[in-house]
């Protein structure tokens, strides 16, 4: 059953199309992906499903059987006073006012015995159990864990960062029971590890998903299908962003062959009908323009977009040695947040660093940036080393100058120059005399990427540089930095942009930094193998202790047999002996008898001595088992 489907929906902001003929369906449980340029409408697309934005033709269905639900950048939340543990607590409130009753019952059961409050417990608790209430904490604990909001329970949501707000309200939809999530860049404040949670969540999630992101292995590894919005139009194609990009491939080539096909038959209908237009063969001719109208004509599959050109060019090489970082430390509000830090980076090195969020990331990067103050440490920069910053914050930018004004960074450009360069990012004619606080955040990118070209630097330091650009822009700054000469230190959550462009990977945490040689496939691949080792490990330690206590348990219960027969043939002789002292012959024989009575206590004193033995192996013998 379909619990969205778009018919022949068309969409137009004044004079300009924004979708052309859009139709779709999304059905219960499958997980899809929305991709294309910034700008071409994917917004516009899920805000006529949410009902803000009207449609000029078509028709829109929306199951209203089924629960929909939306993270959307703006953040709505019951109360900003709340902690963030009572904020999530909210999205089971009916299941909290039930708990609430059903504590209150059991309070008043103990004081009076009335039937009626017997009867109301027992509806409660079915409920309760009706709606898995009993797991209500292990469901809230698994999705703040996930989202890394174990340090933030008790914080006030009034105090926490966008970033922070953002999780809080991912949280609070992945916990609630809905046909349809509709997820617009869910991976944006989110660091590695929770993107990969994330994956795992969506993955099981017993719904559907419509899912907008930028990070292709994210897309890869949770949608079943893509839509792509290009050219007004929307295609939907089956399988992951890998799946896509192949299909997608596939079906231009085929368009272009039947587009070529096509136009070679025109051609050669109207150069017939050229020559022929007068003569003995105008009336064929005119036969053939007659065909040449009725044909429905294709349109060129080769749709050009226009893409920003990028190519880092350093002035100069640097020498061998780029950087050395000695033991830096940074503390805010006397939270340790960088504990001696040491690290040195060569020339031609690409080191992606990661980690939690919170573990200093972007503090070091702006520390190495000389943007902020270290509490004690020395950053040292190698000779012939002209280093760029790129911040995710955009925090270069000057909001009060406009396009031209930014990037004239020297006396050097012309006009002409900068608006060229302008164009080369696609900035038009109409877009210079824009105000810096007016552009968008993939707008600012390309005016701060912009300003990095013209330092050609040979090293760059760049914090998330992907935010806030698409899957085909970050294709392009992916290929400028793998085809840059200089050195690279960079912070991003964007898993395919790490593989692509780093040789080295720096994990950091409270422990400092520690240091893996290879990209971040190649470094998950290594955890993965240690922890396969260290299973394989704890298997091979578990067969051979197991192997040596077989061996000892044959050994002890060999003893202890050893021991139970010793002990049978003490009491034997004990029996013979005893007869013997009370035998007629040896009554009065007092030498006799008190050969005898030694030997009986000799015989007690080993029986004891082996009951103790016995007993110790007998002890030995249960643990061993027991720990079995």
């Amino acid at each position: 059953m379909d619990i969205v489907q778009f018919n022949n929906v068309n969409k137009s902001f004044l004079d300009k199309t924004i979708l052309r003929n859009i139709s779709f369906n999304i059905s219960e449980k499958e997980k899809v992906g929305l991709v294309g340029l910034n700008g071409v409408g994917k917004s516009t697309l899920i805000n006529i499903l949410k009902g803000i934005e009207r449609i000029d033709s078509g028709s829109v269905f929306v199951n209203n059987k089924k629960n929909i639900a939306y993270l959307d950048q703006e953040h709505s939340f019951s109360d900003e006073n709340n902690t963030v543990y009572e904020e999530i607590k909210t999205v089971f409130s009916y299941e909290y006012s039930v708990l609430n009753r059903i504590q209150e019952l059991n309070a008043l059961i103990e004081i009076k015995k009335d039937e009626s409050l017997y009867s109301e417990l027992e509806k409660l608790n079915n409920a309760f159990l009706a709606v898995d209430g009993y797991n209500l904490e292990t469901k809230i604990n698994k999705v703040i864990m996930g989202l890394q909001l174990d340090s933030l329970k008790s914080s006030i949501i009034s105090n926490l960062s966008g970033g922070e707000k953002t999780r809080l309200s991912l949280a609070k939809l992945l916990l609630t029971e809905k046909d349809l999530l509709i997820l617009d860049e869910p991976t944006n404040h989110l660091d590695l590890a929770s993107i990969e949670w994330l994956e795992g969540f969506l993955s099981k999630f017993n719904g559907a998903v419509l899912l907008i992101s930028h990070d292709r292995v994210f897309l890869d590894n949770v949608c079943s299908s893509i839509m792509e919005i290009e050219n007004k139009e929307l295609i939907k194609y089956k399988g992951n962003f890998s799946d896509f990009i192949i299909q997608k491939e596939m079906i231009i080539k085929g368009k272009l062959k039947a587009f070529e096909k096509e136009q070679d038959r025109i051609k050669k209908l109207e150069e017939y009908i050229e020559r022929n237009r007068a003569g003995r063969m105008a009336a064929q001719a005119k036969g053939r323009e007659k065909i040449l109208n009725r044909i429905d004509r294709l349109d060129d599959p080769i749709f050009n977009i226009k893409r920003m050109k990028l190519r880092f060019n350093p002035k100069y090489d640097s020498n061998e040695n780029v950087l050395e970082v000695a033991h830096i430390s940074k503390s805010f509000d006397n939270e340790k947040i960088l504990n001696d830090i040491s690290f040195k980076l060569y020339k031609g090195e690409k080191v992606g660093i990661i980690g939690k969020n919170g573990s200093g990331k972007s503090t070091l990067l702006k520390i190495i940036a000389d943007k902020l103050k270290k509490d004690s440490g020395e950053i040292k920069l190698g000779n012939r080393v002209i280093m760029s910053y790129f911040s995710q914050n955009n925090e270069s930018l000057n909001n009060n100058n406009n396009l031209i004004e930014e990037i004239n960074t020297s006396i050097n450009y012309i006009e002409e120059d900068l608006r060229r360069l302008l164009a080369a990012f696609l900035f038009s004619a109409e877009d210079i005399e824009k105000k810096i606080s007016s552009l968008s955040g993939g707008e600012k990118v390309r005016i701060s990427l912009i300003k990095m070209l013209q330092q050609e630097a040979n090293f760059l330091i760049l914090d998330e540089p992907t935010n806030h650009l698409d899957i085909y822009s970050i294709e392009i700054l992916e290929n400028a930095l793998e085809e840059f000469s200089g050195s690279i230190l960079l912070v991003s959550h964007n898993r395919h942009f790490i593989d692509s462009i780093c040789n080295t990977i720096y994990v950091l945490d409270e422990n400092g930094l520690t240091e893996f040689k290879g990209n971040y496939d190649e470094y998950k691949k290594s955890l993965e193998r240690e922890k396969e080792d260290t299973k394989n490990s704890v298997g091979r330690d578990n067969y051979i202790k197991q192997k040596e206590n077989l061996k000892k348990i044959s050994k002890l219960k060999k003893s202890i047999s050893d021991f139970e027969n010793r002990v049978k043939k003490i009491n034997e002789e004990k029996e013979k002996l005893n007869k013997l002292m009370f035998d007629s012959n040896n009554s009065h024989n007092l030498t006799r008898l008190n050969e005898l009575q030694d030997k009986i206590t000799k015989l007690d004193e080993e029986e004891l001595t082996i009951l103790e033995e016995w007993e110790k192996m007998s002890d030995e013998l249960e643990n061993i088992n027991d720990e079995a």
